[in-house]
């Protein structure tokens, strides 16, 4: 008789072996190994293994997308998610450090407001144009002067950034022992999704939690191949400097079986690795031949024409549109060839980025009550259950508001479940909404003056979206802005990390997107150029199963006048045609 549950029956004997072990972890795993799904499962095993205990299963991922995806599946698996906490790094230290002791903190104890990169890159603006410094492609924080300047606007207006929110985590950690200690005892297990991506500050915030609680069980998953946020801090850690710094034994193991893509497709992207994994094809197509290809003739302002014939062309194969990904390497590339699509292909549906009323602000607690207020309740009640909870956290902690402890997530849903609209404005029924949410929990916007602020500046955002882009403000419109979309997806290559599909459509790479520019003028950052196009190229490509189409389009020119060039990288690979 097996001693776990019948859902491991699903993975296969490594996968179990690694799911079901007590052993601490730093496992390498290649594109289509079953990663995000291994991780589903160690949740739902340990779940299953410590039913009585309130512990919490933690899975800290790269991406709100990527803790989104866990959650939905073990929701589906019919998990009990009371004791799974699902997350980014930043909001793990939001959630189980900042929040609850904040009163620690000298900076945090007064309260404070969380700034997106929006109002970061603002502030940075408006500090080096006072100090009349010419930052070019460098990151304005790179300037002493522009740093110390930012940083005393934050304190007078007592902000915190997303660099200062592990900032300060770390120093309450290391200067309040007991928070460690604390917190250390209400974790069963830690699963560190990416770690590629981890930085020095993070691996060192973990550390001081795991240090307090040796019996907290530790896995790191990744590739190190897939680290595309280098330029972010991001370090792969070996397992030897992790056991140091974590003072515990990690065990080293690799995924090398590739569900996803066959043998050709692996072929290929193995040519971008910065570190072999010896990838192999265990995809029931693993011979097929499929198609890759690299166009360098093709005009920038044909581009989207000859995407979709590609599209057409998959279609009448028989590939389903929800098996169609097409990437750029940069934001500003995908809206024209999106708009372009969706107005020639009427009938096709599509994944693509819109700009919605809506700036996703997950640490926001209008932008939480904005999600729960257009979408429908009844379904995923265990998360609506979540971000409920999260919006009082925040209320209460971050805002130091009095809510009765006799209102809870359940109350607040109940609340938001009655809230119904009898106008046809979105934005109008929005307001209206939020305003008898805190009417019911007794708040006071008059005299709750910075939260009155944020709610303020979170409309006058709303409106101004809604100004410049031409959105509509119906009722039904806003509610879209949180659908699950279905359909030929479109996104950035960062976008589409660890997703795959039958079909990748690349386009726009050329030197100085592929990276950015940063990367060839910036002296220092030159030795990174070749290992940061590897990875991306490297990533973008792990993303197909059979077909490959790439596009080095012409037409695309400096300042200077000079005309961007296919990736260096791309040239040196040999591509069959027939």
């Amino acid at each position: 008789m097996n001693s776990y549950p019948s859902f491991l029956e699903k993975l296969n004997d490594k996968q179990r072996e690694i799911c079901i072990s007590q052993n601490n972890y730093v496992l390498t795993a290649c594109p289509g190994s079953g990663k995000t799904r291994l991780i589903t499962y160690r949740l739902a095993y340990l779940q299953w293994k410590n039913s009585n205990s309130r512990k919490y299963n933690i899975a800290i991922t790269y991406t709100n997308r990527a803790a989104e995806e866990i959650e939905h599946r073990l929701d589906e698996m019919g998990i009990d998610l009371s004791s799974v906490w699902t997350g980014t790094i930043h909001q793990f230290c939001m959630h189980f450090i900042i929040r609850p002791y904040s009163m620690y903190s000298k900076y945090l104890k007064k309260g404070y407001k969380i700034i997106d990169e929006y109002v970061r890159d603002a502030y940075c603006r408006e500090i080096a144009n006072k100090l009349r410094i010419d930052c070019g492609y460098e990151d304005p924080l790179s300037f002493p002067k522009i740093k110390v300047e930012y940083y005393r606007k934050l304190y007078a207006n007592r902000e915190i950034d997303f660099d200062l929110i592990l900032k300060l985590s770390l120093s309450l950690l290391r200067e309040n022992p007991f928070i460690a200690e604390n917190i250390s005892s209400t974790i069963c297990s830690l699963h560190i999704d990416e770690f590629q991506d981890t930085n020095k500050l993070q691996y060192e915030i973990l550390a001081e939690i795991v240090n307090s609680n040796k019996s907290i069980n530790v896995m790191f998953v990744g590739d190190t191949n897939q680290g595309i946020f280098g330029g972010l801090g991001g370090e792969a850690k070996k397992a030897k400097d992790l056991s140091e710094l974590f003072q515990i034994k990690f065990h080293e193991d690799t995924l090398s079986g590739c569900y996803r893509s066959t043998n050709r497709i692996i072929d290929f992207y193995s040519n971008f690795e910065v570190s072999k994994t010896g990838a192999h094809s265990l995809s029931d197509k693993k011979e097929t031949k499929g198609i890759i290809k690299h166009n360098t003739l093709v005009s920038k302002n044909n581009i989207a024409r000859e995407i979709k014939l590609i599209i057409e062309q998959q279609i009448i194969n028989g590939v389903p549109d929800k098996e169609i990904c097409i990437v750029a390497p940069q934001w500003h590339m995908i809206f024209d060839v999106a708009n372009i699509l969706k107005t020639e292909m009427p009938m096709m549906n599509f994944d693509a980025p819109d700009i919605s009323a809506f700036k996703y602000d997950p640490l926001n607690p209008f932008y939480l009550l904005a999600k729960l207020l257009f979408t429908k309740s009844g379904k995923r009640v265990q998360i609506r259950k979540r971000i409920a909870s999260e919006v009082l956290d925040i209320l209460r902690n971050d805002y130091q508001i009095y809510i009765n402890d006799s209102f809870d997530n359940y109350s607040l849903l109940k609340t938001i479940n009655n809230c119904k609209c009898i106008v046809d404005d979105g934005l109008e029924f929005y307001k209206e909404s939020v305003f008898t949410i805190l009417n019911t929990m007794n708040v006071d916007l008059e005299t709750e003056k910075r939260l009155q602020k944020i709610f303020q500046d979170f409309i006058d955002k709303c409106s101004d979206r809604i100004k410049r882009y031409k959105l509509s403000r119906d009722y039904s419109d806003f509610c879209k802005c949180f659908m699950e979309k279905s359909g030929i997806v479109i996104n950035t290559i960062h976008g589409v990390k660890g997703e795959e599909y039958t079909t990748v459509i690349a386009f726009g790479l050329l030197n100085g997107m592929l990276p950015n520019w940063s990367y060839i003028l910036q002296e220092d950052k030159k030795p990174l150029r070749e290992s940061e196009t590897k990875k991306l190229l490297y990533v973008l490509s792990s993303r197909a199963k059979e077909n490959l189409f790439l596009f080095s389009e012409k037409g695309y020119f400096t300042r200077g006048g000079t005309e961007y060039t296919p990736t260096d990288e791309l040239k040196s690979v040999y591509f069959d045609y027939d």
